[in-house]
């Protein structure tokens, strides 16, 4: 796909998924535990951040389990949280899209699952209402990494600390509390995928530039995961009821998330 931008339809015409030219423009891993209430350090910061985005990948991953018995289902689904909630591209969003494709081609795709034009998961009710929840996890966990990767930023610290809480308790729980029945039996093994979740958003805050080299690396490695996840939906009928969801903005978290 050349890291062309995919981009659906509205409704209100034919939602097919079209082509559009490019827009121009080490961290330990600890247990998933409540953040207390105090000063952060910087490091401290990222680690905890780092460890959010692991947390929503997980949830993800197991929306993924439970929406495979219809694969159509399942890839507008991801395409609508890559596509439809932050309109550019960003390292959040750059790192799901890795976690979808690593959960779709080692766990998904071997299954030979269903895709039926038009079908729908028989799952797909419980995974509807957590589309919300999804929206706002990946649009704090964006303001939170912007805000945490601006240098000098004067914002108290304190405010920071107690946003990442509130992300845990009012994003996170939400999603987990939904999802909790998935298990095994489903084929989701938690500690197997964690470790490598975890190896993708790693390098979140590395700051080392890039060689070309290794742009153009990316820019082929981007291009396939392009191709492998979303290629079968191309110039399929869109799923109306997905490409329908939306969300009001998210204020839990306050001023933070209205930082630009």
């Amino acid at each position: 796909m050349d890291d062309e931008l995919l981009e659906t339809e509205s409704c209100s015409s034919s939602g097919d998924l079209r082509r559009l030219r490019p827009l121009k423009g080490s961290f330990r891993y600890y247990p998933y535990t409540t953040w207390k209430k105090s000063s952060m350090k910087e490091e401290d910061m990222k680690e905890e951040v780092v460890r959010l985005g692991v947390e929503l990948s997980l949830c993800l991953a197991k929306s993924m389990f439970l929406l495979c018995d219809d694969i159509h289902t399942m890839l507008w689904f991801c395409l609508k949280l890559w596509r439809g909630v932050i309109p550019y591209r960003n390292p959040v969003l750059e790192r799901l899209l890795r976690v979808i494709h690593f959960v779709y081609t080692r766990d998904i795709k071997p299954k030979g699952g269903v895709f039926h034009d038009g079908g729908k998961s028989v799952q797909w009710e419980l995974i509807r209402t957590s589309f919300k929840d999804f929206g706002h996890g990946i649009v704090i966990l964006h303001r939170l990494e912007k805000l945490v990767r601006r240098k000098g930023s004067s914002f108290d610290d304190r405010l920071l600390s107690s946003a990442i809480v509130k992300y845990k308790q009012q994003v996170l729980k939400k999603l987990q509390g939904k999802l909790e029945d998935v298990s095994e039996a489903n084929g989701f093994a938690r500690e197997t995928l964690e470790s490598h979740i975890f190896d993708l958003w790693k390098s979140l805050f590395d700051e080392e530039e890039e060689e070309e080299e290794d742009k153009a690396t990316c820019k082929v490695m981007r291009s396939r995961i392009l191709s492998d996840l979303f290629t079968p939906l191309l110039g399929k009928p869109g799923n109306c009821e997905i490409l329908a969801l939306s969300m009001c903005s998210p204020y839990i978290l306050g001023s933070v998330i209205l930082l630009s």
